[in-house]
């Protein structure tokens, strides 16, 4: 993790910081922006693009989706970029795919909110670029640089904007059942039958476990719309000295979001936000990596929206001394849930 960490915020500097003497980027009025498009999947739920394409307000053509193979998520990833882009912001797409643990075709045809898309390229996001002679990093623009397409079981689409480890859903979209004849899609020697074509498709794409969760409870129509519910709380750390802070926040979202948070003042505010799934948090001394359980946190933060409408929830991390090891708790108004199904990933430093 130390070198994933590394690396990621090596990569984060790289692509944020310009030369000394550069211009920040303007985009507040620009009308185009360069993106690639990208295809994924909801994790170990396996789809693949059969053929689709972006398109402008009067239905023109600007790229294809990619047909780049299966795409097994995480509902995180981008997904392979495989050439596919373009500058002119869409207003249109339509997609056909294949869901392989449902045994089905689906197409999703219709309009992108394309005012909502460019709004979110020209504001973009703030990102640190390099240190000045004092020690001091100057605050310069970003914005995004991937169009990525998502696919849940149930014809669930959802779309994104990412760039600089920030993601944002743009909507929600909801694909049809369709049909199209398997030899068109796949070259089968084997001379299969419709239906032996997603017997074995479903045999080979999907993971054991996933087999075994269908086997068991069957496909979770439903729960990528549950991730897309936004709470409003924040992170605060209860150090052991009283001394430490936040410096840096790196989450993802089971929601597919993520964002890049290096500014203590936006480390500690309140802000709407799906269930968080990974998250990095950089403190002035120790680090550390913290995984959260979906049915946990959903099952807490319905309780405390039903209980207390209008308080702000406080995911609250409470290290032992050293850090050796940082209990997470859930606390609205005056009532304290410890999170027993977190995961510290890592804590490293000192």
């Amino acid at each position: 993790m130390k070198i994933l960490l590394i690396n990621l915020l090596c990569s984060i500097l790289l692509l944020q910081s310009c030369d000394k003497g550069n211009k920040q980027m303007n985009t507040e009025n620009k009308k185009e922006f360069s993106y690639a498009v990208t295809f994924s999947a909801a994790t170990g739920f396996t789809a693949e693009v059969h053929e689709g394409y972006l398109a402008d307000e009067n239905k023109k053509m600007i790229c294809g989706v990619p047909k780049a193979g299966m795409e097994e998520g995480p509902w995180q990833y981008d997904g392979a970029k495989a050439g596919q882009g373009g500058n002119v912001i869409p207003s249109y797409i339509d997609l056909t795919y294949v869901a392989y643990a449902e045994k089905k075709f689906y197409r999703v045809e219709g309009a992108l909110p394309k005012d909502k898309i460019l709004a979110a390229f020209q504001k973009g996001f703030k990102v640190k670029g390099n240190e000045t002679e004092n020690g001091k990093s100057k605050w310069e623009d970003g914005t995004y640089e991937e169009i990525t397409i998502g696919a849940a079981p149930g014809g669930v689409i959802v779309v994104w904007l990412s760039g600089n480890h920030h993601r944002t859903e743009i909507c929600r979209l909801q694909a049809k059942e369709t049909t199209v004849d398997a030899n068109d899609f796949y070259d089968n020697p084997h001379n299969r039958t419709q239906q032996g074509f997603f017997d074995e498709l479903y045999k080979i794409s999907l993971s054991d476990s996933i087999k075994t969760v269908i086997q068991k409870t069957g496909i979770p129509y439903g729960l990528w719309d549950k991730y897309r519910e936004k709470y409003n709380y924040r992170f605060r750390l209860h150090p052991y000295d009283e001394k430490d802070t936040f410096d840096q926040i790196y989450r993802l979202n089971y929601n597919g979001e993520s964002e890049y948070l290096t500014d203590t003042k936006a480390t500690e505010m309140y802000k709407k936000d799906a269930i968080p799934y990974n998250v990095v948090f950089i403190m002035q001394k120790y680090n550390a990596e913290i995984r959260f359980n979906d049915e946990e946190l959903m099952v807490i933060f319905e309780k405390f929206k039903e209980k207390y409408p209008d308080k702000p929830i406080e995911m609250v991390l409470v290290p032992s001394f050293m850090y050796k090891d940082i209990k997470v708790y859930a606390e609205c108004d005056s009532e304290k849930i410890e999170l027993k199904k977190v995961k510290v990933v890592e804590i490293w430093g000192g």
